[in-house]
């Protein structure tokens, strides 16, 4: 028989999101030994290996990145099906904000899934600060939105929305490799404007730590921020699935503290919210999951 096993395709997208075959096994409610058999299983039909493994966990290879994204579009598909046949499929217009921190080299192609499976969704969706899209979701703007919140600190998951959250990420500074090598005593920053919570954070740490610092250059968006730290600007702090290839992380051994986990969550129901939002909440706590 040609082709995967959808069960086998469908724990793949879990153990890549959650980086390890143990945390994976969680997650789908399976033991560890048999996720580990599905991936073997899963690379025996694919013919070349789909994860690099490590003490650290698992990393998808160049032919997983491929196949991620077939898997990624099949269980959507899959979910999108079962909601049409009990008649739970999305419909209308949904108004959403996503913040520019979330999975910046992915989230086109997850809108681009969602609609291929909810042909009849008008979507409308803009990039914002996270403070922005909670505005504009109490003053009515939007109907939907994901935000970001630092797990320490005074930034912290709005109480009570543990439920939506869709997943956390670790942070890190990043530099180019051969700043990396010399790296003035003066850190040279490139970070987002001051109303960005990661720059408030990362400069609150290094007074913390007694950290000199300069900030050389502003970013407006996350895009222009991985250009400059990429072209050897400055250091910055990236969410790990913002990070371009060829960055070096850096740490301790520069003399730079810890960084807190990025919580990423849709914004929680509002009292008064249409039937449509309900279940785009729904079908996005699923579909940003993946």
């Amino acid at each position: 028989m040609r082709g995967f096993e959808f069960d086998q395709l469908k724990t793949f997208t879990t153990v890549a999101k959650a980086g390890s075959l143990s945390a994976a096994a969680a997650l789908v409610h399976l033991s560890a030994s048999t996720v580990s058999e599905q991936m073997r299983k899963l690379e025996m039909r694919a013919g070349v290996p789909l994860f690099v493994r490590s003490k650290q966990g698992v990393e998808p290879t160049p032919a997983g990145v491929r196949l991620l994204e077939h898997a990624r579009r099949l269980v959507a598909l899959n979910e999108a099906a079962y909601d049409e046949l009990r008649s739970q499929a999305i419909k209308g217009e949904l108004r959403v904000a996503i913040t520019e921190y979330f999975r910046p080299n992915e989230v086109a192609g997850l809108l681009a899934r969602l609609r291929e499976c909810y042909p009849h969704l008008s979507l409308h969706v803009q990039a914002m600060k996270s403070v922005e899209i909670e505005q504009a979701r109490s003053r009515g703007l939007i109907d939907l939105g994901v935000v970001m919140n630092l797990s320490a600190g005074p930034f912290r998951p709005i109480a009570g929305n543990a439920q939506w959250i869709l997943r956390r990420e670790p942070l890190y500074w990043v530099a180019a490799p051969a700043l990396a090598e010399q790296l003035p005593d003066r850190l040279p920053l490139v970070l987002l404007p001051d109303d960005c919570m990661m720059h408030q954070a990362a400069v609150r740490l290094l007074k913390e730590k007694a950290r000199s610092y300069e900030l050389v250059h502003s970013a407006s968006g996350v895009a222009g921020l991985q250009s400059m730290i990429v072209a050897g600007l400055g250091v910055g702090c990236l969410c790990a699935s913002s990070i371009p290839e060829g960055l070096v992380r850096l740490g301790a051994k520069q003399r730079l503290p810890p960084l807190p986990e990025a919580v990423f969550s849709l914004t929680p129901p509002h009292p008064a919210e249409q039937e449509t939002v309900a279940q785009a909440r729904e079908v996005l706590s699923r579909q940003l999951l993946v």
